[in-house]
């Protein structure tokens, strides 16, 4: 362990450069101060936040809760006005309560009355009034058309949970309904909340009841309760004795956070509180209020984590303060060491960057300063001058390599087209054709003519085409016009510069391989060319026998054979355009077994050049 800590402190005090050393003093005299500030503000924030949250969400609960007694305070004023409305009362004490207001439809009472009611819905928060009274639908059409709509049968609702909950509780007069108590046809028209209150005929208490309900919006509520979340995961919920959701902030994470009606004040104590407790394995704030007039319980839920998101942001803050101090002090280190060891980081910088690229000498009189770090610069500047000069003499000889390789492969191709045209002049000589014997030599003595007439081993592409149009011509007078060939080039890529004996090896493939073993022996050659982007492109096709689809993929191996000769000639030529532009050009071959042959060649657009 000694010699562990010992081979530390060596290397940071003789091996380590001056640079680094700089800057870790720098950023540790920095950091460890603002370091135990940090942990300390944390800390602190930690536990202000914390409180002024839980301060802060129990007087939010607070004034939630006052605005909801507010609401229910204004539905049961509502439902006073109702009940108290003089032609319901008198309706009440009478032997036939559907009997009388159906009598005293058309009263004055009665308009004051539905105009009462209409006055009471504002659509907002009250979206309708009905009053159920016992008696059939037909009877209620038929008899009192003018009820408006206000007051409806019984059986309307006789399937509604909150009915069911009046018919088994005989002493239950009034209930606030969350929107599963109602049908769903009162939910579509009326509304998806309710407040139902029972009177009976005062005359007859004994007999069949008759309900006023109060509609009103459940989205009211739950604005009430979005208004004073505290962040995006915390959420309000309103739960009623029978455990039934009435109204929340957020469905999916009230239903997550549900605690049943009977166990909250236990899980939580005094309504005053707010207390943690723990739901799914998440630790969460927890608090609620009784709200006054009904069987309403207010709960808000705020896990632990999202109380400090408020802190994480004043923590971020301090981080990126941190930071910038950080960021100073590394620029204070590396100031002082480049002030302390400039020309040599220079030298070392220097040597990184032409790692991989041509040396490059100082342009600067460093080297004429008489220390160690002027001698360095001076030697380095000897060195950089030496490689710089056998890496151009290495470029130099590569390019004679190359150029010697192009040319030795262009001697195989030209003695094998010799062969070719000579064995082509001797079949007329011994056919007595001494007139096609002289012009098959004029012509080939033009071909080669032109072939070496100048040291390049490139060539114009016009010159390159008229090599194949002497090669065609010279094959149509051995086998008597038997070939078409067409060119279809554009004038303005004549002038760019083509290794010479590209085509010719070719179309001379085309014609032995794929025409020539056709039973007519006659066929077409067409040569396209254009310029694709700032390469130039050229399609030989024919109508050749074609290649067969095994066979195609080792054309430009240098070793396919198909029994009449080998493909050497368009190997070589494949092999050349490599060595001379690179593995992107070249040749390729296309073909449709028993329809014909497509050769693209590819080549850079160089404006040829006349040496």
């Amino acid at each position: 362990m000694k010699k562990t800590k010992h081979s530390v402190i060596h290397y940071f005090l003789h091996d380590m450069k001056f640079k680094n050393k700089f800057m870790i003093t720098h950023l540790i005299l920095v950091l460890v101060p603002t370091l135990v500030v940090f942990l300390f503000l944390y800390r602190r924030l930690s536990h202000i936040i914390t409180v002024n949250t839980i301060e802060s969400e129990q007087a939010l609960v607070s004034q939630t809760a006052d605005t909801l007694e507010a609401t229910v305070s204004q539905l049961r004023l509502s439902m006073n006005s109702i009940t108290s409305n003089p032609f319901l009362s008198e309706a009440t004490y009478t032997s036939d309560v559907y009997g009388y207001l159906s009598e005293n439809q058309s009263s004055m009472r009665a308009l004051e009355f539905f105009s009462t009611i209409n006055s009471l819905i504002d659509h907002e928060f009250i979206t309708a009034i009905k009053i159920y009274i016992p008696t059939s639908e037909e009877e209620l059409l038929f008899y009192s058309p003018s009820f408006s709509g206000v007051i409806a049968s019984e059986d309307a609702i006789s399937g509604s949970y909150w009915h069911g909950i009046f018919a088994g509780q005989p002493d239950t007069v009034s209930l606030l309904c969350p929107s599963f108590y109602l049908t769903t046809e009162e939910i579509n028209t009326l509304g998806s909340l309710a407040f139902i209150q029972k009177f009976t005929n005062l005359a007859n208490p004994d007999g069949e009841c008759s309900y006023i309900a109060i509609y009103f919006s459940e989205d009211h509520l739950e604005n009430m309760l979005h208004v004073n979340l505290t962040s995006t995961n915390s959420v309000y919920y309103l739960i009623n004795s029978r455990n039934s959701i009435v109204a929340s902030s957020d469905e999916i994470l009230a239903g997550t956070y549900l605690k049943r009606y009977e166990a909250i004040p236990e899980a939580v104590g005094s309504t005053e509180e707010f207390t943690t407790t723990t739901i799914l394995d998440e630790d969460l704030y927890m608090g609620y209020r009784e709200i006054d007039q009904t069987d309403w319980r207010l709960v808000s839920v705020i896990p632990v984590d999202s109380v400090f998101s408020e802190g994480q942001q004043i923590l971020l803050n301090t981080a990126q303060l941190y930071l910038i101090f950080v960021v100073l002090a590394c620029a204070t280190a590396l100031f002082l060491s480049d002030s302390l060891a400039r020309r040599l980081s220079l030298v070392v910088e220097k040597i990184n960057q032409n790692r991989e690229k041509s040396l490059v000498p100082f342009d600067d009189n460093s080297d004429q300063d008489k220390d160690e770090i002027g001698q360095l610069v001076y030697n380095y500047n000897a060195m950089v001058d030496r490689i710089n000069q056998l890496i151009e003499e290495q470029t130099e000889t590569a390019e004679k390599l190359k150029v010697s390789e192009v040319k030795a492969l262009q001697a195989q191709i030209n003695p094998h087209f010799l062969y070719n045209m000579l064995d082509m002049i001797n079949w007329l000589a011994q056919s007595g054709k001494q007139k096609e014997v002289s012009l098959a030599v004029q012509t080939l003595s033009k071909f080669y003519k032109l072939t070496l007439s100048k040291k390049n081993i490139t060539t114009p592409i016009r010159e390159e085409l008229r090599h194949v149009e002497l090669y065609v011509k010279l094959q149509n007078m051995r086998y008597e016009d038997k070939i078409s060939f067409l060119i279809d080039v554009p004038d303005e890529i004549l002038d760019f510069e083509i290794p010479k004996l590209v085509l010719q090896p070719i179309v001379e493939n085309s014609i032995q391989h794929g025409i020539f073993e056709k039973e007519s022996k006659e066929g077409a050659i067409v040569i396209m060319a254009w310029m694709e982007g700032e390469d130039i492109v050229f399609v030989i096709s024919d109508d050749g026998v074609g290649i067969l689809p095994e066979k195609l993929p080792f054309i430009l191996d240098g070793i396919y054979e198909d029994g009449k000769g080998s493909n050497i000639g368009i190997y070589n030529t494949h092999l050349r355009l490599q060595l001379l532009y690179g593995k992107e050009y070249g040749l390729h071959y296309e073909s449709a077994f028993g329809r014909g042959t497509e050769v693209q060649v590819r080549l850079p657009g160089i404006p040829y050049q006349r040496k």
